[in-house]
């Protein structure tokens, strides 16, 4: 426990000099790792509708398992957010599980202003306004369920630039860190048409009807993996132009299981390449941000989807420390919605 306490003192030097802090010891038990490890390969394995979202989806699990929710609301875990962040109060607000197969290529350099409007994959709606957005007011907790080593995926932050905001361009879908090409992972047409009927084959891309009118008997697996490509050409997203890096400029963080990472997503990052004969590398991410901040301000209209086309209308907030929270969000509290007279209390 004293390595982990002078990990929590430095947390704060870190994060604000660094752009990241950690990785922080694990906590949880051997067993809880494991299971929830186990649980994320068969959400991955048979593509289960969410409860929530009415489709398949790798967000917001600790929404639905109470395992993965205690996890990431654990009172240790809270107690490195607070340290590195210096924030009096905090909200869980979103999760997403990160999958890295063996063979799996890099996510590319990225860092993300905060507000989460869908711009990876050409969308354009805010999920998160800030009482003060000139600070910071969102942060990314990423832990590993299993090892991650630098041949199995490991990420990789260029250091202090989360002072920089870096030129970005659009291109096409295929040519983007948010296109993991399915060829790596499908290896049959019986597969590749279940995975775009329940929008499990490409992260955030609805793809129910992008086999509309084939006739799949006429082509072979790889024909309909060029034929996916094309249908994709007309999906944007967005890139960070080429910079350059000085040496010693970057760091990677490999992880053992349980061990997790806290980062502003304004810091540059990216996940490295998995080689062949890797391991599958298995983390859960988990953001966090300033509770005044308003979360999915778009669920007071009709309109109720997010930029990655998921309905959030029954999406909730966790509150995770302090006690002041804004008064629009939608609250779970002990898995009970929280009221509106709830609400008004914690804004008082």
């Amino acid at each position: 426990m004293e390595g982990f306490a002078v990990e929590k003192e430095n947390a704060r030097e870190a994060l604000a000099v660094n752009g990241f802090a950690g990785p922080f010891p694990r906590f949880a038990s051997d067993d809880t790792i494991g299971e929830l490890a186990e649980f994320f390969r068969d959400v991955l394995d048979h593509q289960p509708v969410h409860p929530l979202y009415g489709r398949y989806s790798v967000r917001d699990w600790h929404l639905v398992n109470e395992k993965v929710r205690e996890l990431l609301t654990a009172p240790e875990l809270v107690s490195s957010l607070q340290a590195a962040t210096g924030a009096d109060s905090l909200t869980l607000w979103r999760s997403k599980l990160f999958e890295k197969y063996p063979g799996d290529g890099a996510i590319d350099w990225h860092q993300e202003y905060g507000y989460f409007d869908g711009e990876e994959v050409g969308g354009h709606r805010p999920a998160l306004f800030p009482m003060n957005p000139s600070s910071s007011w969102s942060w990314t907790l990423w832990l590993s369920l299993t090892d991650v080593s630098n041949d199995d995926g490991v990420m990789e932050f260029v250091k202090g630039s989360q002072q920089s905001q870096y030129p970005k361009r659009m291109v096409t879908l295929t040519e983007s860190g948010a296109y993991v090409d399915p060829r790596n992972r499908i290896k049959s047409k019986e597969e590749l048409l279940s995975r775009a009927r329940n929008n499990s084959l490409i992260l955030d891309i609805d793809t129910r009807r992008v086999f509309d009118g084939v006739d799949f008997d006429k082509y072979t697996l790889d024909e309909l993996f060029d034929l996916l490509a094309e249908r994709c050409a007309d999906v944007l997203a967005v890139v960070t132009e080429p910079f350059e890096l000085a040496p010693g400029a970057t760091e990677t963080v490999p992880m053992k299981a349980g061990e997790y990472i806290i980062f502003t997503e304004r810091c540059m990052h990216r996940s490295r390449a998995s080689l062949p004969d890797a391991r599958m590398r298995l983390a859960v991410n988990a953001r966090y941000t300033l509770g005044d901040t308003w979360v999915y301000p778009q669920r007071n209209t009709s309109d109720t989807f997010d930029g990655s086309n998921l309905n959030i209308k029954d999406h909730k907030c966790i509150p995770v420390l302090g006690d002041r929270f804004h008064p629009d969000n939608s609250y779970l509290q002990y898995g009970l919605c929280v009221t509106s007279a709830f609400k008004t209390w914690l804004w008082s």
